[in-house]
C-alpha cells in the first residue's frame, strides 16, 4: 500500500495484515550538474524498486513517501531525525521497518536505525524502458524480496 488516498482507505480496513514499512532514502545535492544528475537518477531508480516491492507484496507492505536528506548531512544527526520521523508518523504500527538506499554512507550508522537498512549497489540504469533495465530491476527485486521474507 502506498501513501495515496485510495490505498490509505484500504490500509485502514486491512492494517492488521500490513506489518512492514518500506522507506526509500534519497540524498539530494545541487553542488554540480553531474552529481545532481546521478542522485536524481538514483532517486528515480530507488522509487521504481520500492514501488515494485509494494506492488509485489500489496496488503503486506506499506510504502512510505521517500525520506530526502542532504548528501552532505551529518549521518549521526540524520539517523536521529529519521528515527524521530518514522516514530512520529508511524507510531510503532509496523513491526518490520526497512530502509532502501543506494547511499553506502548509511552502512556506517545502520546499527542506530530503528529498522533494517537494505543497501543496494548503485545501478547505472539510464533508460528505464530497456530490457536490460527491467532485468536489473527484477534481479534486485528478487534479492530484496528474499531478504525481507527472512524477517517475516
Amino acid at each position: 500500500m502506498k501513501w495515496e488516498k485510495e490505498a490509505v482507505k484500504v490500509y485502514e480496513e486491512a492494517k492488521e495484515y500490513v506489518d512492514t514499512l518500506c522507506v526509500p532514502l534519497s540524498p539530494i545535492s545541487l553542488k554540480n550538474a553531474e552529481i545532481a544528475s546521478r542522485l536524481a537518477n538514483q532517486n528515480k531508480s530507488i522509487h521504481i524498486l520500492a514501488n515494485e516491492l509494494e506492488r509485489q507484496y500489496m496488503g503486506r507492505i506499506f510504502l512510505s513517501p521517500g525520506y530526502i536528506y542532504s548528501q552532505s548531512s551529518n549521518f549521526e544527526e540524520e539517523v536521529s531525525k529519521l528515527n524521530q520521523w518514522v516514530k512520529a508518523i508511524y507510531q510503532k504500527e509496523f513491526p518490520h521497518i526497512f530502509y532502501l538506499t543506494y547511499d553506502v554512507k548509511w552502512k556506517k550508522v545502520e546499527s542506530y536505525l530503528d529498522g533494517t537498512l537494505i543497501w543496494i549497489p548503485a545501478s547505472k540504469i539510464e533508460d528505464y524502458q530497456s530490457r536490460q533495465a527491467k532485468e536489473e530491476i527484477q534481479n534486485q527485486m528478487h534479492q530484496i524480496s528474499e531478504l525481507i521474507r527472512t524477517f517475516w
